[in-house]
């Protein structure tokens, strides 16, 4: 059975209208308010790393002045954080490279081989290496198989001894994409709403009953149980079939279980942009910054995370500007030989949420995306890996 990789799973649900006709009644709407981060107890510190990933540019986040697409991050989140307006990317503009680099606070991947393991020490590793900690403790819920290496590293008395249990989201082969494609088009010809909505509920069924996914990210049967049982939840629910939404649903059920003290969440689905379609691409960052903020919620409603968790938020990179001879929103750099690669694709963000840090700020001076390393590990009490990227923590307490 042959399997689609991430872009032409992206393009086929382009082509059939999946961000809007399978989406259904996708992102509910918790209950409990919002609250303030309260003073909890901070003996056991949790980080989370989320990734408004897919290559977002400030033009259609938080340099929008109307802040159309993320309204949940910069109405409910922003005035509770410290904002970087001038998070850079000074690297390839490539999710894997910016993900690994983000993880490690070095630079990553100097080729575009990601089937290697990053160089350095992960959050996750020195986490765990610290404090003897279980798999359970660690996780990253990533948007494709490119990046499913960013969670253990090829450093020398670290790697999978002590990585972290890494989820990828369903695949579908490619007859499935084949013949959602032929539903589609059938029911487009006959020029019927009805028939279209229809086709797309069943291809929305075809997905749940076709798809698979990979075990190789888990560190232990507990872990591995844990995401069979969510994958067949997934099988037997409805609504919709959304790579980021998949792992937002597993993220929190994994923190209402194992309580992870070390979580990283990679969004992808904005990278949709690379097939052209605008109106696609700001539905994605419209999708993304309702999941974003519900990961954040569940750190206000869950009790083994209230008050004691820091969430640092950030785009993996941008994406190339409107300008004559370029592609613009579509892409976001040449990969091999960063043509392209200008202050669309390099100029990013970074919110911080949590106890510690000074609500309502903002910082506009140039910070690399690899201080996040070191800046989650000094919040743990821990150092990144020697060479890395200092913490700005100082900045986030307001020590200014």
């Amino acid at each position: 059975m042959t399997k689609m990789n991430r872009r032409e799973f992206l393009s086929a649900a382009a082509r059939i209208g999946a961000t809007a006709a399978l989406a259904g009644a996708v992102l509910g709407r918790a209950a409990v308010p919002l609250q303030g981060f309260g003073p909890g107890a901070l003996s056991r510190r949790k980080l989370i790393v989320i990734l408004f990933g897919g290559g977002t540019r400030s033009s259609e986040s938080i340099g929008d002045s109307e802040h159309r697409y993320i309204r949940y991050l910069w109405n409910e989140m922003v005035p509770k954080g410290t904002l970087f307006t001038n998070m850079r990317v000074e690297h390839k503009v490539v999710h894997p490279n910016s993900a690994g680099s983000i993880m490690t606070g070095h630079w990553e991947w100097d080729d575009i081989d990601w089937t290697k393991p990053v160089a350095h020490p992960t959050i996750f590793e020195i986490f765990r290496k610290a404090h003897r900690a279980p798999d359970t403790a660690a996780w990253a819920f990533v948007y494709a198989s490119i990046l499913a290496r960013t969670g253990e590293s090829l450093a020398p008395a670290y790697g999978r001894d002590y990585a972290a249990n890494v989820v990828e989201p369903p695949t579908i082969p490619r007859a499935t994409a084949e013949q959602m494609g032929r539903r589609m088009r059938d029911a487009a010809a006959l020029g019927s709403v009805d028939a279209e909505v229809e086709a797309a509920d069943a291809c929305a069924k075809l997905v749940r009953t076709t798809s698979r996914i990979s075990m190789k990210g888990f560190r232990s049967k507990q872990a591995r149980l844990f995401f069979e049982t969510e994958f067949e939840k997934w099988k037997a629910g409805a609504g919709t079939t959304s790579h980021d939404a998949f792992l937002t649903d597993r993220a929190i059920a994994c923190m209402r279980t194992f309580a992870p003290d070390v979580m990283a969440v990679d969004f992808g689905e904005i990278d949709c942009a690379h097939y052209g379609s605008w109106s696609r691409y700001v539905e994605a960052i419209r999708r993304t910054d309702e999941l974003t903020w519900r990961l954040w919620h569940a750190t206000e409603q869950i009790e083994q995370y209230r008050g004691r968790t820091l969430v640092l938020i950030l785009p993996d990179h941008g994406r190339e500007l409107d300008r004559p001879g370029h592609w613009g929103f579509i892409h976001h750099s040449n990969f091999y030989t960063n043509e392209g690669a200008d202050e669309g694709c390099r100029r990013v963000w970074m919110l911080a949420l949590g106890p510690g840090v000074k609500p309502g700020y903002r910082i506009d001076k140039p910070v690399p995306i690899t201080t996040v390393a070191a800046t989650g590990l000094e919040f743990l009490r821990l150092e990144a890996s020697a060479g890395a990227e200092s913490s700005v923590w100082s900045l986030l307490a307001g020590n200014r």
